[in-house]
């Protein structure tokens, strides 16, 4: 009865504290991994839209009569 009361019982204790923090920890991790996932999508999807209006404008470019834009055209092709 003694072993029980003081060994058994607080390592059952320790137990159950581990595994709980071990699940909490899990679960963070898992937030951090969709969290970063959701980043990277963000970032990819606002490359894709810059990219798309960089290769509109440099269409548009194309097609304009001043020099100016003519001029510097290639620069907008080139980040497209």
């Amino acid at each position: 009865m003694l072993v029980n009361y003081l060994i058994k019982a607080p390592n059952e204790n320790v137990d159950a504290l581990s595994k709980q923090m071990h699940t909490r920890s899990e679960l963070k991790r898992q937030h951090h991994a969709a969290f970063q996932y959701r980043l990277k999508r963000f970032a990819a999807t606002k490359v894709g839209l810059t990219s798309a209006f960089l290769a509109g404008a440099a269409v548009q470019a194309g097609k304009g009569e001043t020099s100016f834009v003519r001029k510097y055209g290639w620069l907008v092709r080139l980040f497209a």
